[in-house]
């Protein structure tokens, strides 16, 4: 049963059962019960009004129907077999409740995957500042896709692999990403590579220098990585030789 059926079905049930509830609490109604007919009488005529050889009429009166009154058992038998219905209806829409929490998808928690932080590949770091400097001159869409076709040959010194599904430009997004570096520039980077590569339209010095904001923001934080990276290196060794 769908979601939608099983929410309709729990009203339809709640409305059946309130009527029960309802028809089993209520006043007993009369049965087949008919109004009383008005009892009728023919006046008889004064002895003065008759005439000589006119003989007086006799009465005539019509019978009354009884109404039906249905015993007290009776009533009692039908409230019963009420409340019953009211209670197997219940049963039901709570079995069906059950029933639907239990089919419910439950979302798992899964924790992220524990792998080491890959270093900051020097290639990486040399390609984009000579692409920061190509930037500063020649035509704007050249030189941007150019920046970032050039990050996106140097990321791949990092290591990771690529997904099957997985495009060049979300590959290196995805690499760099893996350090702590500001993602909103990287991603504006990204779309202005996109813009460069597969538009028509010109493009100008305001993409030129927003180009070349991302990417100066991008190459700090890059070398704020790797030389935190190179200063745990150098304590982890100074630790190794301590200890032996």
């Amino acid at each position: 049963m769908s979601r939608r059926g099983a929410q309709v079905t729990i009203v339809g049930g709640a409305v059946v059962m309130a009527a029960l509830v309802v028809a089993a609490l209520g006043q007993p109604v009369p049965l087949l019960s008919r109004p009383l007919d008005a009892q009728t009488f023919t006046p008889l005529p004064t002895l003065t009004s008759l005439p000589p050889s006119a003989t007086p009429p006799r009465p005539t009166s019509t019978s009354t129907s009884t109404p039906f009154d249905p015993s007290p058992v009776l009533v009692a038998l039908v409230q019963i077999v009420l409340v019953l219905a009211a209670l197997v209806v219940l049963v039901v829409l709570a079995q069906l409740v059950r029933s639907l929490l239990r089919r419910r998808p439950h979302l798992e928690l899964h924790e992220e995957p524990d792998f080491a932080i890959p270093l900051v590949p020097t290639e990486l770091l040399e390609e984009a500042r000579d692409r920061l400097r190509d930037l500063e001159s020649g035509e704007p869409r050249n030189a941007i896709v150019a920046a970032w076709l050039g990050l996106e040959t140097s990321t791949a010194a990092t290591g990771l692999p690529r997904l099957t599904a997985e495009t060049s430009t979300e590959y290196t997004e995805r690499v760099i990403g893996v350090w702590p570096v500001d993602s909103a520039r990287l991603g504006d980077l990204a779309a202005l590579y996109r813009e460069a590569r597969f538009s028509v339209h010109d493009l100008g010095e305001s993409h030129r220098d927003r180009a070349i904001a991302d990417l100066r923001v991008l190459i700090a934080d890059l070398e704020q990585v790797a030389s935190r990276q190179a200063a745990e290196r150098g304590a982890s060794a100074a630790a190794r030789e301590e200890s032996s």
